[in-house]
């Protein structure tokens, strides 16, 4: 999903920003726990190759022309969720530093739709409302704590970038603390602003 503000969403089941940093610390402790201990940059690449795998989540680089505008896309469709990143941002996180910022963040994005929203589109895929209950809306229809967009950027910088581990670095800086993550200063700016914290 892209970050542009004037795309389409699907209603979500409200989700309020203690409940998905919740589920994003959960995630954390399941699969990469280190990243709850000290802060540091979480290995997106090691949950996507050989972590989610084993739990039904698989990744994917994709040609711009099967992608679209899409920088990543999430199908929850099958037994199993795909997941999709065009492959240039993918061969970008390959090989790190300050370029991949742009693909960690999609990347953490689409692990959003999956642990929130996967779950959810697959009950309502068997409702009687199905058409209903799947129709995409504009965003400003929908309030933030029910857009799919914003809660699974909620959750990835709640993965990227937890509470805990923030307030563990001292005398913190925006540059210095986006630097620590591996993710952009605007990416930072936008978690803290979620979560509520300050920094000079």
């Amino acid at each position: 999903m892209s970050a542009l503000q004037g795309e389409d969403t699907i209603s979500m089941p409200p989700l309020r920003m203690a409940t998905i940093e919740d589920v994003a610390d959960a995630f954390l402790g399941s699969f990469f726990p280190q990243a709850q201990q000290s802060p540091m940059p979480v290995d997106l690449l090691h949950l996507a190759e050989a972590v989610l795998p084993r739990y039904g989540i698989y990744v994917s680089p994709a040609s711009v022309t099967e992608m679209g505008d899409n920088l990543g896309l999430t199908d929850p469709s099958g037994s199993t969720t795909e997941i999709l990143i065009r492959e240039d941002l993918w061969d970008n996180m390959l090989r790190g530093g300050p370029a991949a910022n742009r693909a960690r963040a999609t990347l953490a994005h689409e692990f959003g739709h999956a642990v929130l929203h996967t779950p959810v589109i697959r009950r309502r895929r068997i409702s009687p409302q199905t058409q209903h209950l799947l129709a995409r809306v504009s965003r400003e229809e929908v309030p933030p704590y029910m857009c799919a967009e914003w809660q699974a950027w909620a959750f990835a910088g709640c993965i990227l970038a937890p509470r805990r581990t923030i307030a563990m670095i001292p005398n913190p800086t925006l540059r210095d603390v986006a630097s620590t993550y591996a993710i952009s200063t605007g990416m930072l700016e936008q978690h803290l602003r979620r979560i509520r914290v300050r920094m000079s």
